[in-house]
């Protein structure tokens, strides 16, 4: 795939910026588009803030002017009450902007519970709200709101109209290596429907170039290829949960990260963990798999189980909405 996933400048305007997210490298990113003006788009969850900053100071940017927010799942936007505080000692401000349909989800960031029950997510204010069409002026260069629901209800993308780079969060799945693609079913807003329409809608947008929250600068071809393949790996995940639903094996992980691995022929990327924390538990699992005689995990394959709980959620979410 032609895709930079490290970070530092992709084009004349936009800077990648490796957020660490899960305690991982190479799994979640943020972009800082600098013309006049500068915007950050999206924001981490708050443990990735501090990086954030510590970065963004690096480049002489920090405070940015503006935080856009893809979506109000709590890994886009929950940095940012961190980033404006920080920006507070300095005596600065951050406009932060989202879609009108987010200022609900952000005021009250507890559906985000859906993801971690126990964890305490910060409501999220003061919030200036775009709608379709609308552009960000950055004084040099704009950025104009593309309405994308489906993975989340609020979803935007934005346009980069001076360079053609489509900036699209996590509305068409993720991809975090070469043959390592995953769906976009997460809780708790997932709708089938508008994924697919919004999928339908990028293919008439003039880009070249995209960048995804989960991970990296696509271009070439592959920019465009990807809308299919975001349609092709949401209806094989979904038809390997489907299939385990009806074995009764929906809540077997380790089942369904075999099963997806053979069916869509997963090729782990090298992912470098920097929590010790997670270090810790990758360590004491693999430790256990020895004793048991069984293959010890990559750190890919140790996330894949976190994440593919949250897929199974998202999930069992939508068909309980459809059931009679």
């Amino acid at each position: 795939m032609t895709t930079i996933r490290t970070e530092g400048k992709v084009n004349d305007n936009t800077t990648l910026i490796d957020i660490g997210l899960f305690g991982a490298k190479g799994t979640g990113a943020v972009y800082l588009v600098q013309a006049g003006k500068s915007c950050l788009i999206d924001c981490g969850t708050k443990a990735e803030a501090p990086r954030i900053a510590k970065v963004l100071k690096k480049l002489d940017a920090f405070p940015p002017d503006i935080v856009l927010i893809t979506h109000a799942h709590y890994d886009h936007c929950q940095g940012v009450p961190v980033l404006r505080r920080m920006a507070g000692e300095m005596q600065k401000d951050i406009q932060v902007i989202a879609s009108e349909r987010s200022l609900p989800l952000l005021e009250d960031q507890s559906f985000n519970r859906a993801f971690y029950e126990d964890r305490e997510y910060e409501n999220i204010h003061d919030v200036n709200t775009v709608r379709e069409g609308d552009k960000i002026d950055l004084d040099g260069l704009k950025l104009r709101v593309i309405d994308v629901p489906g993975h989340c209800k609020d979803h935007i993308a934005a346009l980069d109209e001076k360079n053609k780079n489509l900036f699209v969060g996590d509305a068409i799945g993720y991809n975090v290596g070469d043959n390592a693609t995953l769906p976009a079913f997460m809780p708790p807003f997932w709708h089938e429907d508008a994924f697919r329409a919004s999928i339908e809608k990028l293919r008439t947008v003039d880009y070249e170039t995209l960048c995804l929250g989960h991970f990296g600068y696509v271009y070439g071809d592959e920019a465009k290829d990807i809308l299919d393949e975001a349609i092709s790996t949401n209806d094989l995940w979904w038809g390997v949960l489907a299939s385990a639903d009806e074995s009764g094996k929906l809540d077997d992980i380790s089942y369904l990260v075999e099963e997806i691995v053979r069916a869509a022929q997963v090729e782990f990327p090298h992912i470098e963990l920097v929590s010790p924390k997670l270090k810790y538990g990758l360590k004491m699992m693999n430790a256990w798999r020895r004793l048991t005689r069984r293959a010890q995990l990559t750190a890919a394959e140790f996330l894949l189980k976190e994440v593919m709980t949250w897929l199974v959620t998202g999930y069992k979410m939508t068909t309980q909405t459809r059931a009679p």
